[in-house]
């Protein structure tokens, strides 16, 4: 098969790092998806100090990862390979030292993107979910390791958007002393009040209430995952509609167990065990600022909006 035009995106976040490559084709120009991979390669420790600042080792971690997805990429020839960083990269103090790292031993160029250009990118790719397309009006809500994004569309334009620290890395360090002991109900009601107050000083409009919300991000894709295995489905196959009780259910299972058994939940990343309670916290809280019962889960995010913008189509 030929392809018009074939583009590799590399997304450096706080607590994974993604590739796509994605082509496309005429006449219709529509994106297609060539090829995924993600790597639970977390960057982002110490991002909740005062003075952030990536570890040598979490440096060294990356930029093994992000020259395995290259490498990958590059089995597809793309005409153009974009890599970017958010949260982490963003707030680190050194953070241009690790991007100068990248650029020496990969010949790469990482562009740091604000928390608005995230935003941006973040629903421009959603436009690409075909299960979204006839969505004229919704809200999107992006959950990473560093930052929330909130965003309202209508009609293919932002209409607000803002980027909060309320990253479910950002958080634990935050507020968990000990991350591999069960997480009590009085910290977990401290955290939602955080995130509560958060929400409301930045006074993110959630109406009208008919406009629905989609959710994305790594935390939305592994409990979409652990929740489709133990309803024998796969994660393709399974239903996209994400419902409070049933995350709230999750979290409390989850947050009642020490680390070291959270391992042995199927379909959970060792590397997001620590922090999925936490990711679904927000989300309930999200919800519920929100007051919304039911947030819809999108696979296409960050990537694909620069996807579509090196594609042009």
């Amino acid at each position: 098969m030929v392809y018009d035009k074939t583009v590799a995106v590399i997304d450096v976040g706080s607590n994974s790092i993604k590739l796509l490559v994605a082509s496309i084709r005429a006449p219709n120009n529509n994106l297609l998806v060539r090829f995924t991979e993600t790597l639970e390669t977390r960057i982002s420790a110490g991002i909740s100090h005062a003075d952030p600042e990536l570890t040598e080792a979490a440096m060294n971690e990356g930029l093994e990862s992000i020259c395995k997805l290259l490498r990958s990429a590059k089995k597809f020839e793309p005409e153009v390979i974009r890599m970017v960083a958010t949260s982490a990269v963003r707030d680190a103090r050194n953070g241009t030292q690790f991007i100068d790292c990248i650029k020496n031993q990969t010949n790469h160029q990482m562009q740091v993107l604000s928390g608005h250009q995230e935003a941006q990118y973040i629903g421009r790719g959603l436009a690409c979910d075909p299960e979204f397309k006839s969505l004229d009006h919704f809200f999107q809500m992006d959950l990473g390791g560093g930052s929330l994004e909130l965003i309202g569309f209508s009609k293919n334009q932002i209409t607000q958007a803002v980027s909060l620290q309320l990253g479910s890395v950002r958080l634990m360090e935050a507020f968990l002393k000990d991350h591999k002991i069960p997480l009590s109900d009085i910290l977990q009601a401290e955290i939602s009040q955080y995130i509560h107050a958060t929400l409301t000083k930045k006074d993110f409009d959630f109406q009208p209430l008919e406009w629905p919300l989609i959710i994305t991000g790594g935390a939305a894709s592994v409990t979409r995952a652990i929740l489709a295995a133990r309803a024998d489905q796969s994660i393709e196959t399974s239903s996209p509609f994400l419902k409070l009780k049933t995350l709230s259910k999750l979290r409390s299972e989850l947050a009642k167990l020490p680390l070291h058994k959270r391992f042995n939940i199927p379909h959970l990343p060792a590397r997001r065990a620590d922090i999925l309670p936490i990711s679904l916290l927000t989300i309930e809280t999200v919800l519920k600022y929100a007051q919304r019962e039911t947030a819809m889960h999108s696979f296409y995010n960050l990537r694909y909006g620069l996807a579509r913008e090196a594609l042009n189509c």
